[in-house]
């Protein structure tokens, strides 16, 4: 999986290395985007992610999921990314499976629990309707401030 900003420039290349199903029923997916820096030091990149998709039914209303479908692809995604920067080549597998095992001992418990798919779809619809609520809010005051500008062109000041 290769990541690209809205340019399309490369930030940087992953690959899964792992996919461990869950006994809520979703997928974690292990990867690993480590990369040289300079001569053999290495950045260590460890991502892991899970998928979410939410229903119609998640969402406050159909304008809400209307939007949500024509931003994303659909999908919510629980990510926690970590990176070591400048380990010593020889390190770098050392390195990110224990960056690896610290994810799993403190975080597979919660990812795992029966409510998390739940309460992270509610949270992101919660935080999904506010952005879009305000970017409304601000495409109404830019059109608001071009209307007043239009207005006021041809009016003398005194």
């Amino acid at each position: 999986m290769t990541y690209r900003r809205l340019s399309e420039e490369i930030i940087w290349d992953a690959k899964c290395v792992e996919r461990i199903p869950l006994r809520n029923g979703l997928i974690l997916e292990i990867w690993n985007y480590s990369r040289k820096l300079a001569g053999d030091r290495w950045l260590v990149g460890f991502l892991a992610q899970i998928e979410v998709i939410p229903d119609r039914d998640d969402f406050s209303n159909s304008f809400y999921y209307e939007k949500f479908y024509e931003k994303t692809e659909g999908k919510f995604y629980y990510r926690y990314r970590k990176e070591r920067t400048f380990v010593p080549e020889a390190e770098v597998g050392r390195i990110f499976e224990e960056i690896k095992e610290n994810f799993f001992k403190a975080a597979l418990p919660y990812i795992s629990r029966e409510d998390f798919p739940f309460n992270l779809i509610r949270r992101e619809v919660a935080l999904f309707e506010k952005q879009v609520d305000w970017e409304l809010y601000l495409r109404r005051k830019e059109e608001e401030q071009e209307l007043l500008e239009k207005v006021m062109k041809d009016k003398e000041i005194l």
